[in-house]
């Protein structure tokens, strides 16, 4: 019995150290795409680009919210069949069906709550809605349109008019 329980305790750690990687892998995505919209945004930096950027970043954004969420709907497989082929708890197709979708239940209730799931949530909106202020050329986003016409020349009080 207390092999039995070895192989539980070390497919339950891989299953744990899949699910701080999805997650992890989501705060750095959410990162990115804060990083790459602050550059036109707040810096000035690229901002000839600064639409190409903006659009990487929102699909980052999208990515960083969903990445913990794929994270916990593939992490299930490897560790229901860890479990289940283990000599001490045989299982049939049906109750790996079964496994794996309380797995997955709970894995995504898991990544989001407990695994900082939601801090990479946070970060994909604010990087998706930093891109928006990008595309709308907000802060130091705008570009300087030389084509612009200025209007007349300033009118000088007191000089004659040219004739």
């Amino acid at each position: 019995a207390l092999a039995c329980q070895d192989v539980y305790r070390v497919s339950r750690d891989a299953y744990m150290r899949s699910m701080w990687g999805v997650s992890i892998g989501g705060l750095a995505v959410g990162i990115l795409a804060i990083v790459l919209t602050s550059l036109p945004l707040c810096r000035g930096v690229l901002k000839q680009h600064g639409k190409v950027l903006a659009a990487i970043s929102i699909v980052l954004g999208v990515l960083a919210m969903f990445f913990p969420l794929f994270g916990a709907l593939v992490s299930c497989a490897p560790f229901v069949d860890a479990a289940c082929n283990d000599a001490c708890t045989p299982c049939t197709d049906e109750e790996k069906k079964i496994w794996a979708s309380a797995c997955q239940t709970l894995g995504i209730v898991f990544v989001y709550m407990v695994v900082f799931g939601w801090a990479a949530c946070v970060l994909g909106i604010v990087g998706a809605s930093l891109a928006c202020c990008v595309c709308c050329q907000c802060c130091k986003a705008k570009l300087d349109d030389p084509w612009v016409k200025q209007g007349a020349p300033p009118v000088v009080v007191g000089t004659a008019a040219p004739a």
